[in-house]
């Protein structure tokens, strides 16, 4: 740590004057990080030299917090600095509560293409044939939208004749009629309304 004198003095500077907050930083930071590597030499170093940076920032806006009657001010810094990393690592243990460790996972990802579900019927379902056969002209194009993956209100609703209705309208009959479609769809193969 610098001589108590020159630290203090750079403390009081940081009330009157903000720009000399960097001067402040470059004299506490090393010995701060090299303090809390000290209490915790197996703490990641980003989070030891995160928590000093916190420590110090917050000192920086907040300078009439330290009390120099009550303590000597590496002292304070190392305390407010020992906290900030202790809140750190509940805040981690916190976040990794209910994960599952990565040697637990199986990386063998299956494309879905590939997966047969030998009880979902296929295209070739001659009811579900008849069905899109006998869909209108325009119900056939919203059912090749919607195979397509597009997701546009604006694209349903100009197929449909009813782009130039309000918003919340176009929306509630795109909706309407998508799910229409695939309510007969599912009635086809014996899926029912649901």
């Amino acid at each position: 740590w610098p001589t108590d004198h020159d630290l203090l003095a750079a403390w009081g500077r940081l009330a009157d004057d903000p720009t000399s907050a960097g001067a402040f930083l470059v004299l506490a930071l090393p010995p701060l990080v090299g303090q809390l590597t000290a209490w915790r030499p197996t703490a990641d170093p980003h989070a030891v030299e995160s928590a000093a940076t916190d420590a110090l920032l917050w000192l920086v806006k907040n300078p009439a917090r330290y009390d120099q009657a009550r303590s000597p001010l590496p002292a304070f810094l190392l305390l407010v600095a020992r906290r900030r990393l202790l809140n750190q690592f509940a805040s981690e243990r916190r976040h990794q509560v209910g994960k599952i460790p990565w040697d637990v996972v199986e990386f063998s990802l299956s494309d879905r293409n590939d997966e047969v579900d030998d009880d979902a019927p296929s295209f070739d379902h001659p009811e579900l044939q008849a069905v899109i056969a006998a869909l209108s002209a325009t119900d056939r194009r919203l059912l090749d939208l919607m195979w397509d993956g597009e997701r546009s209100t604006a694209v349903f609703a100009a197929i449909m004749g009813i782009a130039d209705r309000p918003i919340d309208e176009q929306e509630r009959e795109v909706k309407r009629a998508k799910d229409r479609i695939k309510a007969r769809l599912k009635r086809a193969v014996g899926g029912g309304d649901g």
